[in-house]
């Protein structure tokens, strides 16, 4: 009798779970096949699609570009308007963290490094949500995004000078999950999982009280 009351109890948990908080991703980059620096416009991964008017997947940074000893990480020269993060099937996701940098290791004429990293964040029925983080002088620095920013439609990351321009952006190690299930779709998916529960339960509680004949045989 244990034994079945073990076994519903864990049907239950896997139910519930399955309905649970988010899952955390890392978009490092390191799995886009990428040959000297190229030039792109859109760029998908892990379900996840980055798109600008333009950016490069550095692979090659050699002593001109920043180096985090990463396979390759996101750049744009011109940071306006910015990388623009969002899932490929259009669900809202968590943005939990990001390491940025300046683009350069130092900075050509005409083309500053940013000094800021500045989040735009949508979220559905047209929402904002803004964030902006100092960066390092000397290499990419850890942002841990905001708490609230877990029901993103997009997500723009801009680089900014010090004094309000754009600056050249690196982008690297991006940690995403999924963000809540639309309403309609996880109730019905949680009670079909409940109401199969309950069944095999009731099921198991009938054979347990059945007789057993060969004990009076």
């Amino acid at each position: 009798m244990k034994a079945r009351a073990c076994t519903v109890g864990a049907i239950l948990l896997s139910v519930i779970s399955c309905s649970g908080p988010a899952v955390a991703l890392d978009i490092t980059f390191d799995d886009v096949t990428s040959v000297g620096n190229p030039l792109v416009t859109a760029l998908e991964t892990h379900g996840y699609r980055f798109t600008a008017g333009a950016f490069r997947t550095i692979d090659a940074p050699g002593r001109r570009l920043v180096s985090d000893a990463s396979a390759v990480y996101l750049g744009q020269v011109t940071a306006v308007p910015g990388l623009t993060l969002s899932r490929v099937d259009g669900l809202p996701f968590a943005l939990y963290e990001l390491a940025a940098a300046g683009l350069f290791a130092t900075p050509p004429p005409g083309a500053p490094n940013a000094q800021q990293l500045s989040l735009l964040g949508l979220v559905p029925g047209g929402g904002l949500l803004n964030a902006s983080y100092s960066l390092s002088l000397s290499g990419f620095t850890h942002v841990a995004a905001p708490p609230s920013w877990s029901n993103l439609q997009s997500v723009t990351f801009a680089g900014i000078t010090s004094t309000g321009g754009p600056g050249a952006l690196a982008v690297d190690d991006v940690g995403v999950g999924e963000g809540p299930v639309p309403s309609g779709t996880e109730p019905g998916t949680l009670l079909l999982g409940l109401a199969t529960a309950l069944g095999l339960g009731v099921m198991l509680l009938a054979r347990s009280r059945r007789p057993d004949t060969r004990s009076r045989r």
